[in-house]
């Protein structure tokens, strides 16, 4: 599936917790984006079915 560039903006603390994730679980910040997006895309609407990108789907704690 293609990716989109999008720019977003964090807070302070977003960010500073964000990098902590991504080197604690060795993932790309950009990753722990999309899934926390897919998380919440899935809650908003249960049919809503996430199409997981290679490093998603090689990683130990992937989503089920």
């Amino acid at each position: 599936m293609a990716k989109k560039r999008k720019s977003i903006y964090f807070t302070q603390t977003q960010a500073a917790r964000l990098e902590q994730k991504s080197q604690q679980e060795n993932l790309s910040e950009a990753e722990i984006v999309r899934r926390a997006l897919d998380v919440y895309l899935a809650w908003d609407d249960p049919s809503y079915t996430p199409h997981p990108t290679p490093q998603t789907s090689n990683a130990h704690s992937s989503p089920p």
